[in-house]
């Protein structure tokens, strides 16, 4: 399948708000205009320099001498903040590092949870006018992480009672944000990769993590973050394609402080098409993608001690994957308008069947209790759709109501699965301002009941 197809929902709702945007850089994706500015200054790496990226061919040059460094100024921005601070995120004059709590402990500006309404409930973490991803995560105790942003700060904003975090360090343009994870401890990680220009190689990918009061900021060579995981030992986990003539996906990996880039010996067919990463109970990785040759969806895991590449169909594209308890591989992905399901058992291999057919966009993918599967879905209108087959049959659940007149343009969406099996989603979306007026974002957050 060509690139525009497997971008029909998000180039056509492109289209359809270009003018009701242009007051507001909205990004939808990573290609995007401006290479940013070092992240302030950057230490010698105390581990004895970056180990660069580890390769058959010795590895591409890396970003300099910031690569795989500490960000000084990241490090000082604790609770008094640090030299390299430039503002908040959040748009507090009487309070810079932080939130305004509420007496339940929480940001004032998030609503209380709604009532259950076809098994579902909601609330708004960030209102109309503020900034911020779709990407989320969730912690033990199901308790959501998310980012806002002005144009050139991120803040991790939270559900959680009386947690808050001071400013991040980031000093750079606005970034494309992969996602944040939290570790077993409590850490919080962020992943991005900054904005760059046509024809740039060397792009940096930045790793934020909030440990011990304060920021750490590490910057590894790797191109175009894709997707971060973080597994039960507190080890990272990320899949980045280089920046160049190949697409070559590259995996980091390792302790916070001792991160390793690593050639996995995969191309893809076009930087384009994302690579969906997740990690077993073992720290083992796991990847869906589309190859250069031949096309079609690809799986390929380490767990041999090397990069295994198996292929999953011939057709396809925009495969999202997820993993059981046990460690079995789903992948979701679409044919056009086809919505398909792959599984892999360790005796007959891989075998797909058909959901559903529905013009709509791949978000994420999860898998619960029971090897029960949950996608979330965008379609061409701006309506956010659920698909499960928890009870039995597949199940299409609307998220909030559908959309009507004018489509709000999608600018992220994810998922994620609690304890108890229950969904979580975080949506982030541009609705139409008033007349003369600026576009204004809103952020909502979904929950199953039970």
């Amino acid at each position: 399948m060509d690139w525009p197809v497997l971008l029909r929902s998000r180039l056509l709702l492109l289209a359809a708000v270009a003018g009701l945007v242009a007051c507001e850089p909205i990004i939808l994706s990573p290609w995007a205009v401006a290479k940013p500015p070092d992240a302030g200054p950057v230490d010698t790496d105390p581990g004895g320099g970056d180990a660069g990226i580890a390769g058959e061919d010795g590895g591409e040059p890396t970003t300099g001498d910031d690569a795989g460094a500490e960000d000084a100024g990241a490090d000082d921005a604790g609770a008094e903040g640090g030299p390299g601070d430039a503002g908040d995120a959040g748009g507090w004059p009487s309070d810079p590092d932080g939130p305004v709590l509420s007496d339940a402990g929480v940001d004032v500006r998030m609503t209380e949870w709604g009532g259950c309404e076809a098994g579902w409930r909601k609330r708004t973490v960030l209102p109309a006018g503020t900034k911020g991803y779709g990407s989320f995560a969730l912690d033990a105790d199901g308790d959501a992480y998310f980012i806002e942003h002005t144009d050139d700060i991120l803040r991790v904003g939270t559900t959680k009672p009386w947690r808050t975090f001071p400013r991040t360090g980031w000093l750079g343009p606005q970034p494309y944000v992969v996602g944040v994870r939290v570790g077993p401890t409590g850490d919080v990680h962020v992943a991005l990769s900054p904005r760059y220009l046509e024809g740039d190689t060397e792009v940096p990918v930045h790793f934020l993590r909030y440990a011990e009061g304060r920021w750490v900021h590490t910057v590894k060579p790797g191109g175009l973050l894709w997707d971060l995981e973080v597994d039960s030992r507190g080890h990272l986990h990320a899949m980045s394609t280089w920046i160049g003539p190949q697409h070559r996906i590259l995996y980091t990996h390792g302790p916070p402080d001792a991160l390793v880039v690593e050639e996995t010996g995969i191309v893809l067919d076009d930087d384009i098409y994302p690579v969906s990463l997740q990690v077993d109970a073992l720290g083992y990785a796991h990847v869906a993608f589309v190859p250069k040759a031949p096309r079609g969806i690809h799986y390929a895991t380490n767990a041999s001690g090397t990069w295994v590449v198996e292929p999953v169909s011939s057709l396809g594209s925009d495969p999202f994957l997820a993993l059981t308890a046990s460690g079995t591989p789903y992948i979701v992905w679409t044919d056009r308008s086809d919505i398909m399901l792959s599984s892999r058992d360790a005796a007959e291999g891989w075998t797909s069947t058909f959901v559903r057919n529905e013009f709509a966009s791949l978000e994420a993918v999860a898998v619960g209790p029971s090897d029960a599967v949950h996608m979330l879905l965008t379609g061409v209108n701006g309506a956010l759709v659920h698909v499960s087959n928890a009870r039995g049959g597949w199940v299409r659940t609307l998220l909030g109501a559908e959309p009507l007149g004018f489509p709000p343009s999608v600018t992220g969406s994810s998922m994620h699965l609690d304890g108890q099996g229950r969904a979580h989603v975080m949506h982030t979306w541009v609705k139409p301002g008033a007349p003369g007026r600026p576009a204004l974002r809103t952020t909502d957050y979904y929950r199953q009941c039970q």
